[in-house]
């Protein structure tokens, strides 16, 4: 099994990353407002994997920022009704101590916040997961808005300004590719409000 990988990454989109590490290339599957967050093009990056099997044997290599966001991915999935791209929206939207404090809380409205989280969904989550959750140990409390700045700011507050979840981080992905990685929050967030206004 394959804990992490570290590596040079040589191409990144939306929602999905390849690593070289040693001359071999890893796809990778992130959510999107990891993938914004990563270092550029040529630079080192850890991340931390789960592997999984589809009903049709289909084998996807998922990535995250630490290993307390594989934890919550698996638990997650554990939950009927819950598949990988919702467990990855769990994952990019909650830290792990704030899906921890959600669930053993009983607050279906935060679990809500994660993009096509039904109140129903949130129920079930919450009656699933509460007796396991309770005493698991998260390493930190890294918000996962915070630990992927500059980008995911950007991301917030176009959400803010009216946008969708998924306009702002399209909005973003184009405005990087124009500016460039070294882009600054301003200018992103100008070039990015010029494609959601079109």
């Amino acid at each position: 099994m394959i804990a992490y990988i570290k590596g040079i990454i040589v191409h990144k989109e939306t929602k999905q990353v390849i690593v070289d590490v040693n001359g071999i290339g890893y796809i990778l599957d992130v959510p999107p407002r990891v993938a914004t967050g990563l270092p550029a093009i040529g630079d080192t990056v850890t991340l931390y994997t789960y592997y999984y099997q589809n009903r049709e044997n289909k084998i996807t290599l998922y990535g995250f920022p630490s290993r307390d966001a594989v934890k919550v991915f698996e638990l997650a999935l554990t939950v009927s009704g819950v598949g990988p791209a919702l467990a990855q929206n769990i994952v990019a939207r909650l830290s792990p101590l704030q899906f921890q404090r959600a669930i053993n809380r009983g607050e279906a409205t935060t679990l809500m916040r994660v993009p096509r989280l039904s109140k129903d969904l949130a129920q079930v989550i919450i009656t699933k997961l509460k007796k396991n959750i309770a005493t698991m140990k998260f390493e930190g409390d890294a918000d996962p808005s915070k630990s992927m700045a500059p980008n995911a700011e950007v991301i917030e507050m176009l959400v803010n300004l009216g946008a969708s979840e998924l306009e702002a981080e399209q909005a973003v992905e184009k405005a990087q590719k124009v500016l460039g990685d070294s882009a600054q929050r301003e200018n992103l967030i100008k070039q990015a409000l010029r494609y959601i206004r079109n």
